[in-house]
């Protein structure tokens, strides 16, 4: 009876089985908070979107929660309409100050030699578009962008001479706060302490912003020149997490920055060395002002523009992609393109989490012997047991694999894998039934009493998924991955079954 195991069938089964647990034990499990504890943020858009907006609002919240050094926040996707925002975090103070940088939009500001000369009022809402000019291997990027009249008047005022000077965009300027960190991460090798001096610190001056240089100085000689500027903010680098610590203590605000977001990058222009890039203040760009741009003469359409760099065209078009997208980003102050709400908060503690997992655990593995059992004692044949164990072996490592793997494993999706061990157990009964009920006359009879039994469980299967499916497009989001888990299920079990039957009707049949 056993001899189907080496049908080329069961052995593709079986082989992609162990492909796709291999390849989500490689890629990682994802659980949900109500495994792992934290807080879930639903969000529900004002309208559905295509993949393309879904995918720039995604990244849009991602930057915000970065921005701050909410590094540990995840953003999701779920359908055309919904987001997850989940954070392992059930802090209340931590929960709002998550929720208003998801609501808030940002502070954008253009700076030329010390001045305002646009902020983000000044913009016309709508009118940022991408435009990229590519010549041969030539590839330059471009925003353009149209402002208020008042916008021009006062861009044109101070952009007077000053072609060739840097246009510094700040998005959430970082103001009357002190910046711990060490020497080396403020000079470079490209420029003298002196032309990193000559930029920064008028940077520095105008922000009302201090620099805090670790070098030689103790924990507590750092905490005390803190405690001695009195500056409202202090911003560290991810790695100072005891300094954080003492911070939080002390309720001194502070915001956390990657190392790489602590150094500032530098460029030529004109007329002196320029800031490119520092986001430890929230400098996020410093392109060029064109001389055309410099006369004094009020225009409301600008171009931020540049040249693309790389070695291949490929990385030329990549590189002015990424720059379109972040100007254009900068230049929005962060906002989205379509409004949304904030639903109700989710909060599980990493204690119960645990729980929730174990007691999946058990249930899934319940469920699996419970399935085995029903099928085995209504026929009571010990050469089915192997039958038995492949097919819902497969199937729920198949779908865990893919779930937990490409997906996120939560309740909702646990609930969708017990239901669909319910449609293992009617595929199972209805085929045994029509191959065991009497015995077998011939291949064909084998072959007819199969096809009707597999007619009966995918018309089954096929009016529980179209009656499930149009649920994916509801945005529901609580019942999404209950909904996902259960369609993909059917049509696994309709695989493995039709497949895993037809190879034991055709060994039956030899050895009779």
């Amino acid at each position: 009876m056993t001899s189907w195991l080496t049908d080329k069938r069961i052995l593709l089964i079986a082989a992609v089985t162990i492909v796709l647990v291999g390849l989500a034990l490689l890629r990682g499990l994802h659980f949900g908070i109500e495994f792992t504890g934290g807080t879930r943020i639903p969000i529900t858009l004002e309208k559905s979107v295509d993949s393309t907006t879904m995918s720039d609002i995604v990244e849009n919240i991602k930057t915000r929660a970065n921005k701050f050094g909410l590094t540990q926040v995840i953003v999701r996707s779920v359908g055309d309409r919904q987001i997850y925002v989940e954070v392992a975090e059930n802090n209340p103070v931590f929960v709002n100050e998550i929720e208003k940088i998801i609501k808030a939009e940002g502070k954008f500001e253009a700076i030329i030699d010390g001045r305002v000369a646009l902020q983000g009022d000044d913009i016309i809402g709508g009118s940022i578009r991408e435009d990229p000019q590519t010549s041969g291997t030539d590839i330059r990027w471009g925003v353009s962008f149209v402002i208020t009249p008042q916008g021009a008047d006062k861009f044109a005022n101070v952009s007077l001479g000053k072609g060739g000077y840097p246009v510094y965009l700040f998005l959430d300027r970082i103001e009357d706060a002190i910046i711990v960190t060490n020497s080396t991460s403020i000079y470079g090798e490209n420029f003298t302490k002196d032309e990193t001096d000559a930029v920064i610190n008028p940077m520095l001056s105008m922000s009302k912003d201090t620099l805090l240089f670790t070098d030689g100085l103790s924990k507590d000689d750092i905490k005390n020149r803190i405690l001695e500027m009195n500056k409202t903010t202090v911003v560290v680098s991810e790695k100072e997490t005891e300094l954080e610590a003492w911070l939080a203590e002390r309720n001194i605000s502070f915001v956390e920055k990657k190392d790489a977001e602590m150094k500032p990058l530098l460029g030529k222009g004109k007329e002196a060395a320029g800031l490119d890039e520092w986001a430890a203040i929230g400098l996020l760009s410093g392109p060029l002002l064109s001389d055309s741009l410099a006369t004094g003469r009020a225009s409301q359409q600008y171009v931020i523009e540049g040249q693309s760099q790389g070695a291949t065209i490929d990385e030329k078009k990549e590189y002015a992609l990424m720059e379109m997208k972040k100007i254009k980003s900068i230049l929005s102050g962060g906002a989205l393109p379509v409004r949304m709400s904030l639903g109700s908060t989710t909060t599980v503690p990493p204690s119960l989490g645990k729980d929730f997992l174990s007691y999946s655990i058990v249930g899934i593995v319940l469920v699996y012997i419970v399935v085995l059992l029903i099928v085995f004692v209504r026929y009571r044949n010990p050469q089915m047991i192997p039958v038995l164990v492949f097919i819902p072996t497969c199937q729920m490592a198949c779908l865990i694999a893919i779930l937990a793997g490409a997906g996120t494993l939560d309740l909702a999706t646990i609930a969708g894998l017990f239901a669909s061990m319910g449609t293992a157990v009617d595929a199972q009964v209805v085929v045994t039934d029509e191959l065991f009920s009497k015995k077998l006359e011939s291949n064909d009879d084998a072959q007819r009493r199969i096809n009707k039994a597999f007619y009966i469980i995918t018309r089954d299967a096929a009016i529980v998924i179209f009656g499930l499916f149009p649920l994916l497009f509801s945005n529901l989001v609580e019942i999404i991955g209950f909904i996902t888990a259960m369609v993909l299920g059917t049509l696994i079990n309709i695989i493995i079954t039709t497949q895993t039957y037809r190879a034991v009707a055709q060994t039956m049949f030899k050895q009779q």
